[in-house]
């Protein structure tokens, strides 16, 4: 998804620990875990999560009040 040299430099500017040596995905892991817990859910959203609350959100049912 990103670079490893952009993801490195993410991890440095939020003075997040690495292992310099980790390979990229563990680093995307490390920087997607922080971005994550600065979320309301606190957990990574995959694309087929954001796509199904997409399409919800676009259809009817959402239209309807639960009381």
């Amino acid at each position: 998804m990103f670079p490893r040299d952009r993801v490195i430099a993410s991890l440095t500017k939020y003075e997040i620990k690495f292992d310099s040596q980790a390979d990229g995905e563990e680093l995307r892991g490390l920087l997607a875990g922080f971005y994550a817990r600065r979320t309301l859910t606190h957990q990574p959203i995959d694309p087929e999560d954001a796509r199904l609350r997409f399409l919800f959100l676009a259809g009817r049912l959402a239209a309807r009040r639960v009381i």
